[in-house]
């Protein structure tokens, strides 16, 4: 039967010296040898038929050491219960270099999750926002659509300007030889916008359709495909047509450009839009106001293991991301001073709201049942088209990553009410646009 015996190191800091019987170490210890003695090919042995003290003679650092991992595996959830202590993060194992006679003893240091006793909510101080669309914001979308609303009407015979859309094929070629990814069909092109390599635009201007134009063009020598930069490329172009810019003229014609009824429909949908964006806002806004004020009037002691634990993980998550977005990772980023200060500040933040918000979820009885979750992945599905909301709601249900995250926002959301609801709060409203100026400064 395993042993524990608990002594405090400091705050969230514990050690736990465990003892396991030596006949649990001599068992695993000869079925370790068993395992090996039918695998080991020894010169003057058949398989399974070497003898232990041979085996033990051969290979006993290997015996120790597999023995001593499995005993612990087999038998870590069990010390980790009987010391009745939840650890924060892996423990750290130390095994005793001298082993007594009747037990195998190791030791593990195991950090657990702070306790806080939050402060009376009552106490709290803070602003709720409302951010409310007025007529502004929504005349303000329409007439941004008006200018980047355009369709292009095929003219033939119609040189071609910035502006226009042209449809091109084309094949490059380096030193007369053909190289990957420089051949196009029907590729869509607006003069103007320097999509392509800067000089090829410029040379389909006053072409029409049905015009072959050799482009010449000098890759940059920054340029992202490495085989390709700083060289020289002949493309074989031909114009399929070219296609004049056309705005709408009014909103009703702007709403059938859209896939709209009329201009009624149109506003309809912005304004339907541009709320759920207020709501949205006027819940973040109160949201960071609350947790701002809930972090400023508790304490939250957090071991250093744990901290560093999250720092780790961070840091690997910033690493997965650029990797998946195709930037170069360079290491002497991850040592910079400025970056780890700048992780260990949203490391600090964010473990003592988690802990603060769960402080918050057990003194309110905050829950959410299944009928919130379904209502919230319902909402969710308004964002997609309406033939495709079941397969939207069947996806996210078989997603549990997913799932989770979204139980637990929904968790996040209850506690900020919450505390809203108990705090002495005033509040104050503003327009979308003006909190849309206010993100967009980083205020």
């Amino acid at each position: 039967m395993i042993q524990t015996e608990v002594k405090a190191l400091g705050s969230n800091e514990h050690q736990v010296h465990v003892r396991i019987p030596r006949g649990e170490y001599d068992r695993i210890y000869a079925e370790q040898i068993q395992k090996l003695s039918r695998q080991a090919r020894l010169p003057g042995f058949r398989p399974g038929k070497t003898p232990n003290q041979v085996i033990e003679k051969q290979f006993g650092a290997k015996l120790h050491d597999d023995t001593v991992s499995e005993l612990i595996q087999s038998n870590y959830v069990e010390a980790i219960e009987s010391s009745g202590l939840v650890p924060a993060v892996q423990p750290e194992l130390d095994i005793l270099a001298v082993q007594g006679a009747d037990s195998f003893e190791f030791t593990m240091k195991v950090t657990t999750w702070p306790k806080v006793k939050v402060k009376s909510l009552s106490k709290l101080k803070f602003d709720t926002t409302t951010v409310d669309v007025e007529a502004s914001d929504i005349e303000s979308v329409i007439e941004r659509l008006q200018k980047s609303q355009v369709k292009f009407n095929i003219e033939r015979g119609s040189k071609a300007e910035d502006g226009d859309q042209l449809h091109i094929d084309f094949v490059g070629s380096i030193d007369g030889e053909p190289f990957d990814g420089g051949k196009g069909e029907d590729v869509a092109l607006v003069l103007g916008e320097g999509r392509f390599i800067p000089g090829f635009e410029e040379q389909l201007l006053g072409h029409v359709a049905g015009d072959d134009v050799t482009v010449e063009v000098t890759f940059p020598e920054q340029y992202q495909a490495a085989h390709l930069a700083g060289k020289h490329a002949s493309f074989a172009v031909t114009v399929k047509s070219v296609g004049k810019p056309v705005q709408a003229d009014n909103e009703d014609d702007l709403a059938r450009m859209l896939g709209f009824d009329d201009a009624k429909a149109l506003h309809a949908d912005v304004e339907a839009r541009l709320n759920e964006e207020a709501e949205q806002a006027s819940f973040s806004s109160t949201r960071e106001a609350a947790l701002d004020a809930l972090l400023a009037a508790n304490d939250v002691d957090l071991p250093e293991a744990l901290i560093a634990e999250d720092m780790r993980t961070t840091t690997q998550r910033v690493l997965e991301n650029m990797k998946q977005q195709g930037v170069p990772a360079d290491r002497a980023m991850f040592e910079d001073d400025a970056f780890k200060k700048e992780v260990r500040e949203r490391s600090e933040k964010g473990l003592k709201l988690s802990i603060l918000l769960q402080t918050v979820r057990e003194l309110g009885d905050v829950s959410a049942d299944d009928a919130e979750v379904d209502a919230e992945i319902d909402r969710q599905a308004q964002q997609y088209p309406e033939d495709q909301h079941e397969q939207f709601k069947a996806w996210i249900k078989g997603q549990q990553d997913q799932m989770a995250s979204l139980r637990e926002r929904l968790l996040e959301r209850k506690c900020v009410e919450y505390i809203v609801s108990k705090a002495k709060t005033k509040s104050v409203s503003k327009p979308l646009s003006v909190w849309q100026a206010e993100q967009d400064k980083g205020e």
